[in-house]
């Protein structure tokens, strides 16, 4: 028996975690990838024996989906089976390899999970739009839209995420008059939930809070009727900022929450501005034509803003502005780093 799955039989019979997890580093470290595998599949089974080695497994799996080559890191994806891992394994596997390099090894059987590695990629640059998917969960174009900020994505590494919240340049302090008229109403409430959503990991999984308002005024006023004192910092925001700001929030884990990935943030950011601009409707036309949809980004005003005393932790807030209707709205979402 080769020496090394001998010893990956001594450590599943000892239920050794910390050995598994070593040898995990040493399979990487010598490209011993059916190893590797084997650390993935076998471990999640140890629990017949009274062990829990889910950990190892995990690891195994998301280093497979990040370090192996594309047959073994589609394996992987498909095999979908990692419960904490620090990232989806579609994202983790499309964020080191390309899509022909994977694509032949996620069948149509594959289902979602061929689709979802796909919009990975989409939201990493590479143009798919000549890819035909059985399953598309997303429903989104297969290309980033002109509109659209192209992006690299977190970073991705054996043993975590590095996806810091975008820099928001010089915020100036203002004051606004007052804090509009509160509104409510089908169009502002969808628009609404769909900024709450943003930050719906943060809220669920994480310690998070998250209000958003509609009012009748401007986006300034908005931020103010949001915020927790009367005197905020703001930035105005380019409209290809805002957009890759949405899709971080709708993308990130919060402080202590589990990722979603870069695919779903495109996806809500797509879904936010569609509520905004009042193209989400009918739902079963989705999604919007993305030219129209372009239009209408561009046509909104977009700010970044935070309260002079800002809370710690993580802070995120976003005003938005229709100016033809003379509506805003605005989100305040916090999340506690302990």
């Amino acid at each position: 028996m080769d020496a090394s799955l001998a010893h990956l039989d001594r450590l599943l019979n000892e239920g050794d975690l910390d050995g598994l997890l070593r040898l995990v580093d040493d399979a990487c470290e010598t490209t011993s990838w059916e190893i590797l595998e084997q650390i993935a599949t076998r471990s999640r089974l140890a629990a017949d024996r009274g062990h829990q080695l889910w950990p190892a497994a995990d690891h195994a799996e998301h280093r497979l989906a990040l370090e192996a080559p594309a047959p073994f890191a589609a394996a992987a994806v498909i095999r979908d089976a990692t419960t904490f891992g620090v990232a989806p394994l579609a994202e983790v596997a499309a964020s080191s390899h390309t899509w022909a390099e994977l694509g032949p090894h996620l069948p149509v059987g594959a289902g979602p999970l061929r689709a979802l590695v796909a919009h990975e990629r989409v939201a990493r640059g590479e143009d798919l739009v000549d890819l035909e998917l059985a399953e598309d969960p997303m429903g989104l174009p297969l290309r980033l839209a002109k509109w659209e900020p192209v992006s690299d994505g977190p970073v991705i590494g054996p043993y975590a995420v590095d996806d810091p919240m975008p820099n928001s340049g010089p915020l100036s302090p203002l004051t606004p008059p007052d804090a509009g008229r509160p509104l409510t109403g089908p169009k502002v409430d969808r628009a609404r939930e769909a900024l709450r959503d943003l930050v719906s990991t943060w809220t669920d999984q994480s310690r998070g809070t998250a209000m958003s308002v509609a009012i009748v005024g401007t986006g300034p006023q908005a931020a103010r009727a949001a915020s927790q004192t009367s005197n905020i910092n703001l930035r105005r925001l380019d409209p290809d900022e805002a957009i890759g700001l949405l899709a971080w929030a709708g993308a990130s884990a919060g402080a202590h929450g589990r990722r979603r990935d870069a695919a779903r943030g495109r996806f809500e950011a797509w879904w936010c501005a569609a509520a905004l601009s009042g193209l989400d409707e009918p739902t079963d036309n989705w999604p919007p034509d993305s030219d129209e949809l372009g239009l209408a980004v561009a046509e909104l005003r977009w700010w970044r803003w935070e309260d002079v005393e800002h809370p710690t932790g993580w802070f995120l807030g976003i005003a938005v502005e229709d100016p033809l209707d003379g509506l805003s709205w605005a989100l305040a979402a916090n999340d506690h780093l302990v």
